[in-house]
């Protein structure tokens, strides 16, 4: 029965999984204002189901993906994206640089944090100043993934289609990182004027 309907999973997959994740990057500020008390429930609510969502279709995803029927091809390749299976080394230090530099950026700008957590415990939180930089941090991470995840999909494709060349993708990474900055900027200024 699996078999019959592993066309139509992985087409939910396929759909499903790149929505969920929109809507947990766009929603993603409820989050830290969860911790500070200031979530709206409407979106606090979309955020955690599209999250739940597309854990779930990954999950699916990747169980279909271990049958030998799974497709072959491009089909197959952009399904290897969406279950992070068969990636290139080169995809996953790209993703892990996508995850981590927003992180360090944080870090370096805002140091004061950890100092005024650390001496003031959770009341910190209370203060604005503190809600605005986890806000902050919050939005560079939209940003970083919007303008980072086609860019990753792209880097995986050239890896895909040129499996021979072992130097090659490693070549396109510094690129893959200004085209992901050159994304923040551009998506940064939309919304600036967007609002």
């Amino acid at each position: 029965m699996t078999d019959r309907t592993s066309p139509l999973l992985l087409l939910a997959a396929l759909l499903g999984i790149p929505a969920a994740g929109l809507g947990v990057i766009l929603f993603d500020l409820q989050i830290p204002r969860l911790i500070y008390g200031r979530a709206n429930p409407l979106l606090l609510a979309l955020e955690i189901g599209s999250l739940l969502t597309a854990v779930a279709l990954f999950l699916l995803l990747r169980s279909r993906l271990a049958i030998a029927s799974a497709p072959r091809g491009l089909y197959r390749d952009v399904l290897d994206f969406l279950g992070m299976a068969r990636w290139h080394p080169v995809v996953k230090v790209a993703l892990a640089g996508l995850l981590l530099l927003p992180a360090v950026w944080f870090v370096h700008g805002e140091r004061w944090i950890v100092n005024l957590i650390t001496s003031l415990g959770r009341r910190a939180l209370a203060l604005s100043d503190v809600q605005d930089a986890l806000d902050t941090a919050a939005v560079a991470y939209q940003l970083t993934l919007l303008g980072g995840v086609p860019l990753l999909f792209m880097l995986h494709l050239l890896c895909r289609w040129k499996r021979s060349g072992r130097v090659l993708p490693w070549l396109f990474l510094p690129m893959f990182f200004l085209g992901t900055a050159f994304g923040v900027v551009v998506f940064g200024t939309l919304a600036h004027f967007g609002d």
